[in-house]
């Protein structure tokens, strides 16, 4: 196990964070361009280390100056791909792995790193009724936000985990951070996916508006 996620007696492990104006849900992609010196080093040594660094939401704070105060929860981040640019900047493409819950703040400067407690994901009870409730509005979903680019699929894979599912969804919509941040507290994907089927309603009513005003000379297709 890498240097910077070894395991305490008390099964807490160190993590550096990158407190964000955003919420980032495991299996999500997540895009950042890095240009902070305590950025630069911090996703330096990950990179050298191959390890993951945990995304977090600011409770308080900006993303650029002094460090910032996280939410308690976030999602660890792993590094597939980085470009580096002029002057020590960088373009990494990274991807949400595991949520995880902050036990304390370990360091704030450079950049701060947290003990933190990974947390396991539980369906919870219901998921059997709820998922086929979900699944044709998560199709709809997928199928206009491509819509909007101008594409057209005719065949949506539906992640079949529950929890995986949940996450797939919040991903996908257009959410206020603190909403998406409540979705990402929320300990069960059975409780999740309730929480969202209102939400995934309203979501594709509104891009399906979208889509009609976008292309409003495109029937519907048939096939």
């Amino acid at each position: 196990m890498e240097r910077s996620q070894q395991e305490s007696s008390d099964g807490l492990v160190q993590l550096p964070l990158f407190p964000l104006n955003l919420v980032l849900f495991p299996g999500m992609d997540l895009p950042l361009h890095i240009f902070e010196e305590r950025y630069k080093d911090m996703i330096g040594e990950c990179l050298s280390q191959d390890s993951p660094f945990g995304v977090v939401l600011i409770k308080e704070g900006l993303e650029v100056g002094e460090a910032a105060e996280p939410e308690r929860i976030g999602t660890s981040t792993r590094i597939l791909r980085s470009e580096l640019l002029d002057q020590g900047r960088m373009n990494i493409i990274t991807k949400g792995e595991r949520r995880f819950e902050i036990e304390e703040i370990a360091q704030r400067v450079p950049h701060v790193v947290g003990r933190v407690r990974f947390l396991v994901e539980l369906e919870g009870e219901g998921c059997s009724e709820l998922v086929p409730q979900i699944n044709d509005e998560y199709v709809a979903l997928v199928r206009n936000l491509t819509a909007l680019t101008g594409g057209y699929t005719s065949r949506v894979e539906i992640p079949e985990d529950p929890v995986e599912l949940s996450y797939a969804i919040a991903a996908n919509l257009e959410l206020e951070p603190h909403l998406r941040q409540s979705l990402l507290v929320t300990e069960t994907a059975a409780t999740r996916l309730g929480d969202l089927i209102p939400l995934l309603r309203q979501g594709n009513e509104v891009l399906r508006e979208r889509v009609a005003k976008q292309n409003p000379f495109q029937g519907p297709r048939l096939n």
